[in-house]
């Protein structure tokens, strides 16, 4: 009995195997930044017309977004965050096909996140890149160009804190190299660029410069 109390007690006391042991934090784990989920109409219809879409546009039907390997930085054009949900809910025909224009993400001048759409579905952002790419859509007007509109985001303490979180977020959960981390008026040669029908982005919203900056604070806090 008493051999057998102490071989009890030398397996209670037995570390735990690797397999069964909490993964040890890392710097790299980074928490999810606060969201709020404000999500667009995208049902059934909606996900058939993104299918088709994706069949015309890179050669398969689908609607699921299952290689993510791009995040593009848009802004709004617009003063006010309610006008773009209502855009991009509206399904409206863009270039003559649907389904309509959207993006994942988009975030106030306060520094709101808001989640519009899963990260697992596809929404037409970025010409070439719908099928490997998440959208980030920051509320900035155009103003007196889009060099200005980036540096009024750059320089807005909330909403580009929020933008740098977010995307540092989704860089590690998706394993997005920083050299893919680009503007919408980049994404014509991203090395992802696909377009089977021989469409090209004309957008000028985040331009290589300014990319460059963003890309200085991303690593400042990576």
């Amino acid at each position: 009995m008493r051999r057998l109390a102490l071989l009890l007690a030398l397996v209670l006391l037995a570390p735990a195997p690797s397999s069964l042991r909490p993964a040890p934090a890392t710097a790299g784990d980074f928490e999810r930044p606060s969201m709020t989920a404000d999500y667009i109409p995208y049902r059934r219809e909606r996900k058939r017309q993104m299918a088709r879409y994706s069949e015309r546009h890179y050669g398969r039907r689908e609607y699921l977004l299952t290689r993510t390997k791009v995040i593009v930085l848009h802004f709004t054009a617009t003063s006010t965050y309610q006008p773009v949900w209502n855009h991009f809910a509206s399904n409206s025909p863009s270039r003559g096909e649907l389904p309509g224009v959207c993006t994942q993400f988009v975030i106030d001048k306060d520094g709101t996140i808001y989640k519009l759409v899963r990260t697992y579905i596809r929404c037409r952002h970025a010409i070439g890149l719908n099928h490997r790419s998440l959208g980030i859509e920051m509320v900035q007007e155009t103003g007196e160009g889009s060099h200005w509109a980036a540096q009024q985001i750059l320089n807005r303490r909330r909403q580009i804190r929020a933008a740098l979180r977010l995307t540092r977020y989704l860089r590690q959960r998706f394993d997005i190299g920083m050299r893919d981390v680009i503007g919408h008026a980049m994404s014509n040669n991203s090395r992802y660029f696909r377009d089977l029908q021989g469409w090209r982005n004309d957008h000028t919203d985040w331009l290589w410069r300014d990319v460059k900056q963003f890309r200085r604070k991303l690593r400042a806090i990576s």
